[in-house]
Order: C-alpha cells, then structure tokens, then sequence
C-alpha cells in the first residue's frame, strides 16, 4: 500500500514539473480503486511550436445594423445623399439617413468621417462604398451631422459615376 501512495506521489510531482516547464503538453488521469485509493497516469507528448509573427489590423466588430450614419450631399446633384444612404442600407447599414444641409468646400470626392472612438466602423463603411479617404469628424460637419457617429459626405466622384 505505502509503494502505491509512493507511486502516485511520484505521478503528482511528473504531471506538475511537466506543467511548470511548458514546452511539452500533458495529460493526467486519475482512478479510483475499490480501496479508496487513487492511482495516476500521466501521458507526456513533447510538442515543438514553431513562433510566427502575424500582423492583424483591430478591427471593431460592430454589427452594420448598429452603426448610426448620416449622409450628406457635398455636390448640387439633387438626391445624392438619399440614394447612397439607401445604398448603405441594403448592405445592412439600417440607421444610415440623409440629412439636408450641405458642408463647406468643394467636395470632389467622397469622404467618410468619425466621431471619436469609430474608426473602425467608418473605415468598414468607406470600404462598402468604394470610398478611400476616412478622416476625424470636422466640428463643421459635425454641427450637421446630429448624433451620427459615422457621417458620409457625397463628393462630384459619386454624383458623375453613381452610387
């Protein structure tokens, strides 16, 4: 009896030095006989993991759906701004509305603009639209864009080749 508490000391001690160093996984079993003791088997597999280094670029996982957008139209094309804002939402972009009110400048391409903290979900929306350009909020269009976190301001390039 006191070589099989013995054994499975020596068991306990195998399973936690192979647990400290790491690099090999292992697996444990434990039984229990009639007698009340406990018997051990541990099963050690060495495993060589080769290290690679992955670039991944944090992308915010939030649902189109939820994704609050204003669209304005930077161009005298009227309805621009609604057929795009109908546009983002076929594509799943169900708070996208066009607002009246046009921004400042001259508006040659289109631009997709954040709020502080969505980034991510500007750049996903500039992406659905074939949009390059994705900027900060500018406080002159955020004094049009109510409470939109993602504003979208149709330039000439949409009004001359379309939505």
């Amino acid at each position: 009896m006191l070589a099989l508490a013995g054994a499975v000391g020596l068991a306990v001690i195998v399973v936690v030095a192979v647990s400290l160093l790491g690099g090999s996984s292992g697996s444990s079993s434990a039984k229990h006989t009639a007698g009340g003791t406990t018997a051990a088997t541990t099963t050690t597999t060495a495993a060589h993991h080769k290290a690679t280094k992955t670039t991944t670029k944090s992308v915010s996982h939030v649902a189109a759906a939820n994704v609050t957008i204003t669209v304005l139209n930077g161009t005298e094309t009227a309805g621009l701004a609604h057929q795009i804002s109908a546009n983002l939402q076929q594509r799943g972009y169900s708070q996208a509305a066009a607002l009246a009110g046009r921004p400042t400048g001259a508006n040659q391409v289109t631009v997709v603009q954040y709020s502080a903290g969505h980034q991510p979900e500007a750049e996903a929306v500039a992406s659905s639209l074939g949009v390059s350009q994705v900027q900060p909020l500018e406080s002159t269009v955020s004094s049009l864009a109510g409470p939109a976190k993602v504003v979208v301001i149709v330039g000439h390039d949409k009004a001359t080749s379309g939505p």
